[in-house]
């Protein structure tokens, strides 16, 4: 048998083997012990090189859409705040047209009129504060968030919404008006020759009006005007040319005037029926037809909503949309980020053609004490549909950009995480397994190794015996 000294005798080549194994059978449960430890199949470069290359870039892509998702939780919070703002807003709104309506039926005192007048100051000082709301710091409804406009002349333009911008350049707006909208138009020019009754149908609602056998063109005119806050047809009497002409206060298409008959007898010029027309004007290089006096314009760059002034026609002054608005960082990459633009509504944006909220304030063009009610409606009713359509593209926003980003940067959350497991992540049951199979055999080897060393021993003893008796 080989064998081989150590100094204070020789180990067999068995002994040697066995000794090997041992080793091995250490490093083995040494390295089954640290997965078990750590749950990592991957402690160490040497344990898989690849693999932890492999297992380092998907935990960079895991850390990236993990930082993207709370950007994404986090934007959608502050559109959410801006929603519920713009909500109260509009019920803000809701409840001063309820006040206005009342004072504008004529059934009021001049003392309960004052009184709507006080707490409809109240509700737009409310409206103010609102617009004033915050998150982290940065104001929502009050232009801080929002998208500019520069060199906007106000004689041609009522207003300008950015609706949204893709970049953070400016964008140059040239506007070229080529047929200017108008408004539903009729004249009345007969007479009144017996009791008359009517249906009035406008842009903002119908009525009922009552004529009497003989009644004027002065009579006329006041009937159709004390259910003007109703219809939104307003009537003028023309004492020169002895009719009465008759006008919506919207402009376009959608402003029509039609009367109907139950009682008696009224025919307009138009035959009880007239409609308006829309603006068309070109607008960076590309034709576009109004709603009304409101063009909505999408370019490469940004979404725009212009009104213009109904007497505006031909080139008008050109004005430039600038500012960032509110950026969100929504990717795994820096450059995969959305822009949004929040509206202002605070009391001198909020309204239309009749004028802002902040007319209605007591004192102002269009309070209620002065018996502007029907002009109040009117201002109160553009606002309520400027606010609703600002609310209705905060929440398409949240909806259709934020949200599918959120969904999408979970789902690669949930991809790379199982990917960056099955790499890195040590099989628990598999290295337990290992481990009590390498104990197993760790004290199997240390038992041989054992039993050989006595045999070994016990004929070296023999041997020294023998050599004694000689």
């Amino acid at each position: 048998m080989l064998s081989i000294s150590n100094g204070a005798g020789s180990l067999s080549s068995s002994q040697i083997r066995a000794l090997n194994r041992l080793q091995e059978l250490n490093s083995a449960i040494a390295t089954n012990t640290q997965r078990l430890s750590t749950f990592k199949r991957i402690n160490s470069a040497k344990d898989d090189p690849a693999g932890l290359i492999a297992s380092s870039l998907l935990q960079r892509e895991l850390t990236a859409a993990e930082a993207a998702s709370e950007n994404v939780t986090r934007a959608s919070a502050v559109v959410s705040t801006a929603d519920s703002s713009i909500g109260q807003i509009v019920d803000q709104l809701q409840e001063a047209r309820s006040l206005i309506l009342q004072s504008a039926g004529g059934g009021l005192t001049s003392a309960e009129v004052a009184a709507n007048q006080v707490e409809v100051d109240v509700i737009i000082r409310g409206i103010n504060s609102l617009a004033q709301v915050e998150f982290g710091g940065q104001r929502l409804l009050d232009g801080s968030a929002s998208f500019r406009t520069e060199g906007v002349d106000n004689t041609e333009f009522t207003s300008v919404e950015v609706l949204s911008k893709s970049t953070a350049d400016d964008v140059t707006v040239n506007v070229e008006v080529t047929s200017q909208a108008t408004q539903a138009t009729d004249t009345f020019s007969g007479t009144i020759s017996s009791d008359t009754t009517l249906t009035i149908e406008g842009p903002d609602g119908s009525a009922v009006i009552t004529l009497a056998n003989g009644a004027s063109d002065a009579d006329v005119a006041a009937a159709f005007n004390s259910v003007a806050y109703l219809t939104g047809v307003d009537a003028v009497e023309d004492v020169g040319n002895g009719e009465v002409d008759l006008s919506t206060a919207d402009y376009g298409s959608a402003a029509e005037i039609n009367i109907t008959v139950s009682e008696g007898t009224f025919t307009t010029d138009g035959g009880n029926s007239a409609a308006g027309s829309d603006a068309v004007a070109t607008i960076n290089g590309e034709s576009v037809t109004a709603d009304g006096t409101s063009f909505n314009v999408s370019t490469s760059n940004t979404q725009l909503e212009i009104t213009v002034d109904p007497s505006a026609s031909g080139t008008l002054t050109s004005f430039q949309v600038s500012g960032e608005g509110l950026q969100f960082a929504v990717g795994t990459n820096v450059a995969n980020t959305l822009r949004v633009g929040m509206p202002v509504l605070n009391a001198a944006r909020l309204g239309g053609p009749s004028g802002m909220v902040s007319d209605i304030l007591s004192g102002n063009s269009a309070d209620l004490i002065g018996g502007n009610s029907v002009t109040a409606v009117r201002v109160i009713d553009d606002a309520i549909e400027q606010a609703t359509l600002a609310q209705a593209r905060v929440g398409s926003f949240q909806k259709n950009a934020l949200e599918p980003a959120g969904r999408l940067l979970n789902a690669q959350i949930t991809n790379t995480s199982s990917a960056l497991s099955s790499v890195q992540d040590a099989d628990v049951a598999r290295e337990t397994a290992l481990l009590t199979g390498n104990q197993l055999m760790q004290q199997a080897t240390l038992q041989a190794l054992s039993i050989s060393s006595l045999q070994q021993e016990g004929v070296l003893s023999l041997l020294q015996f023998g050599a004694f008796r000689s």
